[in-house]
């Protein structure tokens, strides 16, 4: 009698359910792995999330460039606007979103530079979790003022502040904005007091500065030229190191005596960390097309916006930059994230 170990047949059996299985699950991962090839990409309509209302200064540059950016891709941009704690909503949002090039934060510096800054327990790294494509471009702000508001300058804005301590208010979008930052680094350099309004974003803001609610603010030309024209607003400065050519009857700050007061607004985008490079690239290259054309050109020149187009590492070398220059700002004001 010959002995004979175990069946093969007998083995493969008891082994068939756990190769099934696994070979299903296998099969599952490729069925359910997103697809990210830049060659396709994009097949299906962009969000660009805006962390502001609609009709602020951020939010009709963002639809300018929507518009082009929609004619290069073909296919359509939709601007989503996610409002709210300095734009650190919007920010979460596109940290969450997948790495597929379909989610892009359109963000000015408050989300990136500020909020680590300022806000405690912030649950994304700029730096980390989100991928820089480019530097769209920015402008000065302007610090205009309710026509009911005595002074008429900045030197009187310092000199009613002083004869007025803790009783002059100002408004920002928030305290992990630019504008929040120049307002405080004004009240340091001048040593003067004044009290800040925190808003979700410039349409409310303005309304209440318009209703005299609050007396004074910082805002991007694009935003204040239209009511100072109007007379529903007046200037006191502009935060430039030259006089704009539409506005030559507003004076600088610098003039005025105060050279660190020289900047604004800027935005850029970014997309989920995870995005493949191929992806980023080419949204990169789409808006620097765009942001060549000749209606946006125009269409940020009137909102005064200086256009950068930066490559990727140039925008990630700037926010390392903001974010150390407003670090040193906040460190010397005793600003702590609350």
């Amino acid at each position: 009698m010959i002995a004979c170990g175990p069946s093969p047949w007998r083995a493969l059996a008891r082994r068939l359910p756990a190769l099934l299985a696994g070979g299903l699950i296998a099969m599952l991962g490729v069925a359910s792995a997103p697809p990210a090839r830049a060659a396709d990409w994009p097949e299906r309509p962009i969000r660009l999330v805006v962390g502001y209302p609609p009709g602020g200064g951020t939010d009709t540059v963002a639809r300018v460039l929507a518009q082009q950016l929609a004619k290069v891709l073909h296919q359509s941009v939709i601007i989503e606007n996610r409002a709210g704690a300095s734009s650190t909503i919007a920010a979460q949002q596109v940290v969450r979103a997948e790495p597929d090039g379909y989610t892009v934060l359109f963000a000015t510096g408050s989300p990136l530079t500020g909020a680590p800054l300022t806000v405690k327990g912030l649950t994304y790294d700029p730096l980390k979790d989100l991928v820089p494509v480019t530097l769209i471009g920015g402008g000065p702000f302007i610090l205009v003022a309710n026509p009911g508001f005595p002074p008429d300058t900045l030197p009187q804005l310092v000199d009613y502040a002083r004869a007025h301590p803790g009783q002059v208010n100002y408004a920002s979008p928030g305290i992990s904005t630019a504008n929040y930052f120049f307002a405080e680094l004004l009240n340091q350099d001048a040593h003067i007091k004044t009290v800040h309004v925190p808003y979700k974003g410039s349409s409310a803001l303005i309304n209440d500065l318009i209703a005299g609610q609050v007396q004074y603010t910082l805002d991007t030309p694009g935003t204040t030229l239209p009511l100072i024209h109007a007379g529903k607003l007046k200037p006191l400065a502009i935060f430039s190191r030259k006089r704009l050519d539409r506005a030559p009857d507003i004076p600088t700050a610098v003039e005025s005596g105060y050279p660190d007061m020289v900047g604004g607004s800027w935005y850029g985008l970014l997309l989920p960390k995870g995005t493949p490079p191929a992806i980023a690239d080419a949204l990169y290259r789409a808006t620097k097309q765009a942001l060549a054309g000749e209606d946006v050109r125009r269409a940020m020149e009137a909102r005064d916006v200086i256009i950068q187009g930066s490559t990727p590492a140039e925008f990630k070398d700037f926010i390392q930059a903001e974010y150390s220059k407003w670090k040193a700002v906040t460190d010397k004001l005793g600003i702590v994230p609350q």
